[in-house]
């Protein structure tokens, strides 16, 4: 029986002045769709700032995998928190929004989620956390915005895992969401890896999906959320979904509509 896998990513389109950092969002989505079609599994790419909410909840209920991607910065309102980054861009406040919307139907439907990068971020403050709104080092200043990062614990993520790992973000995970714990930082203690207590989600700082590890790494954190979610306690995973429904109220006075971001 085939696995489905459903990968929500930010947007498909952005303003000219943006267009290198969607290519490069486009490649690594591309890259991601490849490694899951090699292993035999089906996928579908859903962008969260375009597609209408009831769509993108349809998707979530309709996949065996749930997969939120990286892209954007997330807006601090969301986690109770002004604006203290040092170079202020814009949010895609309507990914925002349906992206926690598809992360509640997961608690709700105990369906198995990776978040990557952002969708790891998004992750946290959709049960409540927070965020570390500007670290260094974490992000190349050249053509290549990728660095590896070295984690001393990346065993407590599986063992079948191997470096390098690239990341380019400046955004972290600070104060944990209800049932996540950290599972792996980088040398200079920023949260790399977090896993639910007890519901099949797995989220990495890093990008397993980038071409030149995503045969390897991408597919080992998917079979890893899937083996999770086939082996669930139902009376267990329910007392967990059981409370979690809203965790921070979206402000009335924002514009809800898509902004471009750019890094």
């Amino acid at each position: 029986m085939s696995v489905h896998v459903a990968l929500f990513h930010v947007r498909t389109r952005r303003q000219a002045a943006a267009v290198g950092y969607q290519t490069l969002l486009d490649g690594l989505n591309a890259s991601a769709v490849a490694a899951i079609e090699r292993v035999g599994w089906t996928t579908s790419l859903h962008a969260a700032g375009e597609a209408p909410e009831p769509q993108l909840k349809r998707a979530s209920r309709e996949a065996d995998v749930i997969v939120l991607l990286g892209g954007d910065d997330i807006e601090p309102l969301l986690y109770g928190q002004s604006d203290r980054r040092p170079q202020r861009t814009a949010y895609q406040r309507r990914a925002d929004r349906t992206q926690i919307a598809v992360v509640m139907e997961a608690v709700r439907s105990r369906r198995p989620l990776l978040g990557v990068c952002r969708g790891m971020q998004l992750l946290n403050v959709a049960l409540g956390g927070t965020l570390h709104q500007h670290v260094g080092g974490h992000r190349g200043a050249g053509v290549d915005p990728f660095v590896a990062t070295d984690l001393k614990d990346l065993d407590a993520v599986s063992p079948r895992l191997r470096h390098p790992l690239l990341c380019t973000h400046h955004q972290a995970v600070d104060e944990l969401g209800h049932g996540l714990r950290a599972i792996a930082r980088s040398r200079n203690g920023v949260v790399e890896a977090v896993e639910h207590e007890s519901l099949p989600f797995l989220g990495v700082q890093w990008h397993p999906e980038h071409p030149s590890v995503a045969s390897d790494q991408f597919t080992e954190l998917l079979r890893i959320v899937h083996r999770r979610g086939a082996a669930l306690n139902p009376a267990t995973t329910m007392a967990a979904a059981g409370p979690m429904e809203v965790t921070r109220p979206v402000p009335s006075s924002i514009d809800r509509r898509a902004t471009v971001v750019r890094h």
